[in-house]
């Protein structure tokens, strides 16, 4: 009787587990996605033909290619429900890069033109198979009138249409170290309080909502811009989901040989290990990594992200910033 207990329980797991619904969630810096054409009002000069990184037609669209590539690959269950991607241009290289993945044409473009001077904007692809999108915007993040104007937080409500459950996405690329970590820190930190305010505002609107914030911060786990959003006193009262990816040595990013994690994946706490509806577990957080993706470094024999363009050369790589993934599953 035991032997018979056993496999029935085995049997009830087993077929709880496959009838229980799931999506992932994909975010990537893509590198400068740029097209080829001088666009007036932003310094994107250097990405076109004549410019310094010679970016011509064929580029751009191998560029398109190595991107579309590394997405199919991130999911080997099947496409991503809801995909974060900063660091690309305007709508149309968002469309000519959907329209080169496996599951392109069941996705639905989310992008807004942001004031950064470089050009460089925030965007989201949803599963319109599986997600309503309610409601979407842009919320400006005010560094002061002597700082140059920064990409805003892309965001989008969007409804799960089979269990109707709503989830607020926040898709960010937060100011980079340039001048040095400690000098640029208070502009990340204003773009810290900006998400946290704005996962209030809405929480305010929609209590039962859960919360995915997901992008390039450019700082680390444990770098106070980040606490902020974790910590449940006076911050936001998310889980980071790759923190633990730090633990292990690994990173997101590399810098002169050192890894680290600058691309975060965050949810709120009513996801995390929940026994019913929709669940999330403490350590879902990966990165996707493929040896095709990476060169080796000849001094050390290490493997890190394979960029497309260098400082002043051509590499024909992918992205310097691995994507980062996780899974959501809906237990009855």
């Amino acid at each position: 009787m035991r032997y018979i207990f056993v496999f029935a329980t085995l049997f009830c797991l087993t077929t709880q587990h496959s009838s229980a619904q799931q999506f992932s969630v994909l975010f990537y810096n893509t590198e400068n996605l740029f097209d080829t054409i001088d666009q007036s009002g932003t310094y994107d000069e250097e990405f076109t033909p004549y410019g310094k990184n010679e970016h011509t037609g064929e580029r751009y669209w191998m560029k398109i290619d190595h991107l579309s590539k590394v997405i199919n690959a991130s999911d080997e269950k099947g496409c991503s429900g809801l995909i974060g991607l900063c660091e690309v241009e305007n709508a149309a290289v968002v469309r000519d890069m959907k329209d080169a993945l496996d599951c392109g044409d069941k996705y639905q473009v989310l992008h807004f033109e942001s004031p950064d001077m470089r050009g460089i904007d925030n965007a989201l692809l949803i599963d319109r198979s599986r997600f309503e999108l309610l409601d979407s915007g842009l919320e400006p993040i005010e560094l002061g009138a002597e700082e140059r104007p920064t990409r805003g937080i892309l965001w989008g409500k969007v409804m799960h249409k089979e269990t109707e459950t709503s989830f607020f996405v926040y898709v960010n690329h937060w100011p980079s170290r340039y001048g040095g970590k400690e000098l640029s820190a208070p502009k990340r930190m204003r773009a810290s309080a900006t998400q946290i305010d704005l996962i209030e505002s809405h929480r305010k609107a929609d209590p039962d909502a859960h919360v995915i914030v997901m992008g390039d911060l450019n700082d680390h786990p444990q770098d106070e811009s980040v606490q902020a959003l974790v910590d449940c006193d006076t911050g936001a009262c998310l889980d980071n989901l790759v923190e633990h990816i730090q633990t292990m040595g690994e990173g997101t990013h590399a810098y002169r040989g050192d890894w680290g994690v600058l691309d975060h994946l965050l949810v709120s706490r009513d996801l995390m290990n929940a026994q019913r509806g929709w669940s999330v577990e403490s350590d879902a957080g990966r990165t996707v990594s493929y040896e095709w993706m990476m060169y080796k470094n000849e001094d050390s024999g290490n493997l890190f992200p394979s960029r497309f363009y260098g400082s002043n050369a051509f590499y024909g790589g992918y992205s310097d910033h691995l994507p980062v993934r996780f899974e959501v599953n809906y237990l009855d």
